[in-house]
């Protein structure tokens, strides 16, 4: 049976940021990610966002980590190749920020309803730039099926339990590849928030 359920996707303040929190935390304790009751250091310095159901329960989150380039936790942890560096270096610091606490609970499709509720808030805030660090697997997926124009910035190694590969994403970049390869996929991500349903086949 086809799911019909709507979604609501917004930045998350108050009593949702705290819920959208504890789902980040709970999942990733589940795989493996996160140690129980680890603190997590870039909590404060993040901007979440979340997926609520209609029943009010929030089954999808993702947070913007914004700070010094040198402390986004891609740059800390993986080799970044100098070139990239020095070119990430030049950005101001108001226009990048790195992507990262992306989960949702399994049977709920809300990846791209996600996606663009960070991508909206990343255009109206004036960021040029996301780093993130992406699973081999999605990277390829991304890449082929999606046409993001994920820049590799340094050396893939294990970081969390799989072949990861630090990356940039260039925001008008990302919007021209789109337009151009899917069309329909740019639509959805240019149309307003929450204009109806917000679920896309990725």
């Amino acid at each position: 049976m086809k799911d019909t359920t709507q979604y609501q996707y917004a930045v998350a303040k108050g009593v949702m940021r705290e819920q959208a929190i504890r789902l980040h935390h709970d999942r990733y304790e589940e795989i493996g990610f996160f140690k129980k009751n680890e603190i997590d250091p870039y909590e404060q310095l993040s901007t979440y966002f979340a997926a609520q159901a209609e029943d009010g329960v929030i089954v999808g989150v993702t947070r913007l980590i914004k700070d010094r380039l040198e402390e986004l936790p891609t740059i800390q942890y993986f080799r970044i190749y100098d070139l990239e560096m020095a070119k990430l270096s030049q950005l101001d610091r108001t226009r990048f920020a790195e992507v990262s606490a992306f989960t949702k609970m399994p049977q709920h499709e809300v990846g791209a309803g996600l996606i663009k509720t960070v991508l909206q808030y990343s255009l109206d805030t004036g960021l040029t730039h996301w780093i993130c660090c992406i699973d081999e697997r999605v990277y390829k997926y991304m890449t082929r099926m999606i046409k993001f124009p994920l820049k590799v910035i340094g050396e893939p190694q294990v970081y969390l339990g799989s072949v990861t590969i630090p990356c940039a994403l260039q925001l008008s970049e990302f919007l021209a590849s789109l337009q151009q390869h899917r069309p329909s996929l740019y639509e959805f991500f240019m149309s307003p928030l929450n204009n109806v349903s917000e679920r896309v086949s990725l």
